[in-house]
């Protein structure tokens, strides 16, 4: 394959992939999280500024990076974000990844290069979490950035590369607080290909021309990323003392203490075999199969030269961050993106070495494998995006949202649209721990008051959401405190055909809905004249 086709079929795979990224991207209901990122998005386009919190939300280059594409349509406020403009940011960074194997085709081999880009086009864990606003998908990217920089410096050292390096690796801790774990893994696979004596002649002379002004202007260019995004451009010199005091809160996150914590195969069971209730069965087998075959191709040292030295790397620096991702307690999902990336790289270097075996049968049987596993995952990727893309069934939605957001947010709506002052119409929600999200981001623009306790104190709002603990400081409020000829009678907001339906934020998190009974009427009014005139039309 010659260097231009290889060129053309990458990007063929890159648009192939962003396809696959943007379809319907603003159908799926917002996660919690990508809730609260939006909102802090929105402070910031807003002018009320950024400030890196070390307990929560991660690093600020998602925040940051977003602000082109609201700049780009104009937005100004948060009240003007779309889940599309958020969205769009992921996309780009999702795609991207498939076209860095572009720098290390020749080392890693164009057939394993094309393999690797077309897997992580289609693969159902990579599309979906292209999709949502968080921090993931920018960390693998940058991840990525790292070593495929690092590599090409010790090939040809110069000024460039060596600043493309420290550029990824401030990103890298920009983004999000595991890049450590991504730096540890690095590290240690450097070790072991050290003590192990791999090619210890080629490491020498590669080592040899290795620069200390380089080292410099390496950690140089990491430091200013760094401390550019973690000040806030330079308007929050704490951020900076913050961004190193937040590991003391993620280390004890990654222990026991939180309701995060799965057993250590919970990853690895994700990708081989999920399937939950009566959904379908979701498995990304070719790829796990596949990247098996590979690291037994590196380790039996098929290989020479420079793929040597790349995809012994690969493979040690994937095996590690399996394994202290396995051994980490505290587990969400897209947290296995950062190794799955290495396992995918894996799986098109196992594909080239099968494709080497002179056997014509077992071609045959290669590609018809590879064709097979590889439709599975475009089937997977498309229900996965579409049908179950808030469902439980699907292994990559976690603690998600549930559709019952827009009916709750629509009839709340629906009921201020009826009162004299419109949006301005008092809405108060009460959840405990504020467990609201994403109502805030549905509910944007209107003027809602929220609490995780039920203030007796306080005037009763005309709609009110609630969850159940708390409903019964609700009842007392409205029907037991005020005094006689003052209480107003409310209704369940969500009323259809003489029954309440349960409502959810998501599996399990109810949410209940009052209107006063004043606001009720006139919106029943308001909906019989609006039949009328239709009516009449």
């Amino acid at each position: 394959m010659s260097r231009p086709i290889f060129i053309v079929i990458i990007l063929l795979i890159a648009v192939v992939a962003a396809v696959f990224r943007l379809q319907d991207l603003a159908e799926r209901p917002m996660h919690g999280d990508e809730a609260v990122n939006a909102f802090k998005l929105g402070e910031t386009l807003e002018g009320r500024g950024y400030e890196y919190d070390p307990h929560e939300y991660h690093g600020p280059s998602l925040n940051y990076l977003a602000l082109l594409p609201a700049w780009l349509g104009g937005t100004r406020n948060y009240v003007e974000l779309q889940e599309s403009m958020l969205r769009i940011v992921p996309v780009v960074f999702g795609t991207l990844l498939v076209l860095l194997v572009l720098p290390i085709g020749d080392v890693l081999g164009r057939v394993a290069s094309v393999f690797a880009a077309m897997f992580t086009a289609v693969s159902p864990a990579m599309v979906f979490y292209s999709r949502y606003f968080i921090h993931e998908m920018l960390l693998v990217c940058f991840t990525a950035g790292a070593i495929v920089c690092g590599y090409r410096y010790l090939k040809r050292p110069g000024i460039l590369w060596a600043s493309l390096v420290g550029v990824c690796l401030g990103m890298m801790h920009a983004t999000k607080e595991t890049f450590v774990i991504a730096l540890g893994a690095m590290g240690a696979a450097l070790c072991v290909m050290l003590c192990a004596r791999w090619r210890v002649g080629q490491w020498v002379n590669d080592i040899k021309r290795v620069r200390p002004a380089h080292c410099v202007v390496m950690l140089l260019a990491a430091a200013a990323v760094s401390v550019t995004f973690f000040s806030s451009f330079f308007s929050n010199a704490e951020g900076v003392r913050d961004s190193v005091l937040a590991y003391t809160n993620y280390f004890d996150r990654a222990g026991h203490t939180s309701p995060h914590v799965h057993p250590w195969h919970y990853y690895l069971g994700l990708l081989s075999f999920y399937q939950f209730d009566n959904g379908p069965v979701f498995s990304e087998w070719i790829v796990l199969l596949l990247a098996l075959v590979g690291l037994g191709f590196t380790i039996r040292g098929s290989f020479d030269g420079d793929n040597a030295l790349l995809l012994r790397f690969v493979a040690l620096y994937t095996v590690f961050m399996i394994l202290i991702y396995s051994l980490i307690p505290y587990k969400t999902p897209w947290c296995l993106l950062s190794f799955y990336h290495g396992i995918i790289l894996l799986a098109g270097v196992g594909v080239a070495c099968l494709f080497q075996l002179k056997s014509h049968f077992f071609r045959f049987v290669l590609g018809a494998v590879l064709l097979v596993g590889t439709s599975h995952l475009v089937w997977q990727s498309n229900v996965a995006n579409n049908l179950y893309n808030a469902d439980s069934r699907n292994p990559y939605v976690y603690a998600h949202t549930g559709s019952d957001i827009f009916q709750i947010a629509n009839r709340v709506k629906e009921m201020a649209q009826a009162h004299e002052d419109g949006q301005d119409t008092p809405i108060q929600i009460f959840c405990p721990h504020d467990d609201y999200w994403p109502l805030p981001w549905y509910l944007r623009g209107y003027r809602v008051q929220y609490g995780s306790e039920v203030a007796d104190e306080s005037k009763s709002a005309p709609i009110v959401l609630i969850q159940p603990p708390l409903e019964e400081a609700l009842m007392r409020k409205l029907y037991e405190l005020p005094p006689p000829g003052q209480k107003e009678l409310y209704m369940h907001l969500f009323y259809d055909d003489g029954q309440v339906p349960k409502m959810e934020l998501r599996p399990q998190v109810e949410i209940r809905g009052f209107v006063a009974k004043s606001l009720w009427d006139r919106h029943e009014r308001a909906k019989v004249e609006a039949d009328s005139t239709t009516e009449g039309l």
